[in-house]
């Protein structure tokens, strides 16, 4: 025992290993080849490691290299590499931390070791590093027996690139909710010359060193192969291709032997919904005798499946459709300007249309006209706004007549006649509050319990650029758009679970008649300050609308679509 002890006490970091490697530090790469080829040897061939489109749809962009290969590459370190012994792997743990790629630098750091009570057994515990980063990405602790004289593990007269596999494996596609506790699966495999040889060829590329069987002879690879299997067991078996490797456990009871059937057999033995954390009990058993070789455990993450986007054909069905075909639209205000353009545009979209007014019938008739002669539907609906029981036979009116109320557009409002503060009085502001706040409140009111009785709707107030950048004379004006602006705020979280939408559309100086009495010099120098060079018309506020009264916008609350172009205020 003297000269095994005189050798492992060399196993430090400071020992020495062939050919120049420092003592407890052996630097090595991952190539997209030597991915390939650890796949093709351990057959594990899941896409996160092999398929680059499958892998773009993960948080990690792009292919991952299996965990156990750089693990493999304890074999390469001075543990491993005791001058005059052989080592054989007694148990192997590991953590993996951080993903690496193909094309990493790393390095695997072994500490100094730890012997056993019997003398017999030495623990190390190692850690792999990227190079370039220095982040750790995995953590472990290998137990390694020593024997001796070493002798070589393979020879040539065994057929190149034979995989462990002894039989295909099935990728498991499974995803969480299908797994149990219980499930079992098994991996039929066999270690052979060849596959020792083919693992040696992947280690000696990596640390970039000629002569394969050199740095082999010292190490009982089939046991450490065997191991290296485990990560076909998460990545292909259970859970599959939705894995991600978190950590393993492994305890060698017997040796592996050259050319022998093994079955790998697994049991799940944990599942989590709430961290989505899957484990798994294995054994490695001789198929003839049916003793244990290797017992181990492993965890893996089942990461919920990519979300498939939408085919063509489904997004012809939903996204060129903006879903308004027998929608019920109640427009207030609707009989000129923004509310007329708006209800046109609606109805030619499919939409039923309820046309409110106040005083200007004739204009109301019109435009519901114009629809019907389109071929469209709507009805006018004469209603003061800011009278509660108006509101009401408007609502009850509008539902008699079409069955609901799908969207509501609160565009009511009073005039933008300026008045200087010095000359306003308090019934002037609250005419304004009247028919733009409290009419809204009103039409809200009245309408809500509808929507949520039918599973959702829509609600769209018409703001104004006034309340963040307020013209000279519009107090009343102000703060009554300023009250509207809250109350969407308000009902935008309040209904947002009732499947409620409430948003708001926000033009700067719209060319209808509500301004036809502002100079045209000060409406030309407003144009002139646009970034567009113009101001807003009905049709670009209509659109806006649009986009929020349609099935477009269900996944919009709470929200100010601007219609400035390109005005103040900016995000």
């Amino acid at each position: 025992m003297r000269e095994l002890a005189s050798s492992l006490d060399r196993v430090s970091p400071d020992a020495t290993l062939p050919q120049g490697k420092g003592g407890g530090r052996v630097a090595f790469h991952v190539s997209e080849q030597l991915v390939n080829r650890f796949a093709a040897l351990t057959g594990d061939r899941s896409e996160l490691h092999v398929d680059d489109v499958m892998a773009r749809r993960t948080a990690y962009r792009r292919r991952v290299v299996h965990g156990m290969l750089p693990v493999g590459f304890l074999a390469a370190s001075a543990p491993f590499q005791v001058e005059g012994f052989r080592c054989r792997p007694v148990a192997l743990s590991g953590r993996f931390l951080a993903p690496v790629f193909a094309g990493d630098r790393l390095v695997v750091t072994t500490e100094a070791g730890r012997k056993g009570s019997s003398g017999e057994h030495v623990s190390f515990d190692f850690r792999i590093e990227n190079a370039a980063s220095g982040a750790t990405v995995t953590t472990g602790e290998v137990t390694l027996a020593y024997h001796g004289p070493a002798a070589p593990n393979a020879s040539d007269d065994d057929a190149a690139g034979a995989p462990l596999l002894t039989r295909p494996l099935k990728m498991s596609t499974m995803q969480l909710e299908e797994i149990e506790v219980g499930m079992t699966e098994r991996l039929d495999f066999r270690v052979s010359r060849a596959s020792v040889r083919q693992f040696g060829d992947i280690i000696a590329e990596g640390v970039d060193r000629g002569d394969a069987a050199e740095l082999l002879e010292r190490v009982d690879v089939p046991s450490l192969l065997s191991v290296l299997l485990f990560s076909t067991s998460v990545g292909v078996a259970l859970p599959g291709t939705n894995a991600t490797f978190l950590e393993f456990s492994a305890r060698v009871e017997q040796p592996v032997r050259v050319g022998a059937s093994y079955a790998l057999e697994g049991e799940v033995v944990h599942r989590s919904r709430g961290t989505r954390i899957v484990k798994k009990q294995l054994v490695a058993r001789d198929v003839e005798t049916r003793e244990i070789a290797i017992r181990g455990k492993v965890a893996a993450l089942a990461n919920t499946v990519a979300a498939r986007m939408p085919s063509i054909g489904e997004l012809r069905e939903i996204g060129t459709d903006p879903g308004l075909d027998g929608k019920v639209v109640l427009i207030t205000g609707a009989s000129r300007g923004i509310g007329e353009t708006t209800a046109k545009l609606v109805a030619l979209c499919g939409a039923k249309v309820i046309v409110n007014y106040h005083r200007g019938a004739a204009d109301a008739d019109r435009v519901v006209r114009e629809i019907e002669e389109s071929g469209g539907s709507a009805l006018a609906v004469g209603a003061d706004v800011t009278n509660e029981g108006d509101v009401r036979a408007l609502v009850e009116r509008s539902v008699e007549r079409f069955g609901a109320v799908d969207v509501l557009v609160n565009n009511a409002v009073r005039d933008f006649r300026p008045i200087p503060f010095a000359q306003l009085t308090w019934d002037e502001v609250q005419r304004d509050l009247d028919v733009i706040a409290k009419g809204a409140f009103l039409c809200c009111q009245h309408v809500i319990p509808a929507m949520i009785a039918q599973g959702g709707g829509k609600i769209i107030n018409i703001a104004s650029v006034a309340t963040d950048n307020p013209p000279p004379d519009q107090t009343k004006y102000v703060m009554a758009k300023s009250a509207l602006v809250g109350l969407t705020r308000s009902l935008a979280v309040e209904l947002a679970s009732k499947n409620i939408q409430v948003n708001m559309v926000v033009p700067s100086f719209v060319e209808t008649d509500l301004v036809a009495h502002v100079q045209e010099g000060f409406r030309n120098k407003i144009a002139r300050e646009t970034p567009m060079g113009r101001n807003a018309s009905p049709v670009d506020v209509a659109r806006a609308v649009l986009f929020l009264a349609s099935s477009w916008s269900s996944f919009t609350t709470g929200q100010k679509l601007m219609v400035t172009g390109g005005g103040a205020p900016y995000l």
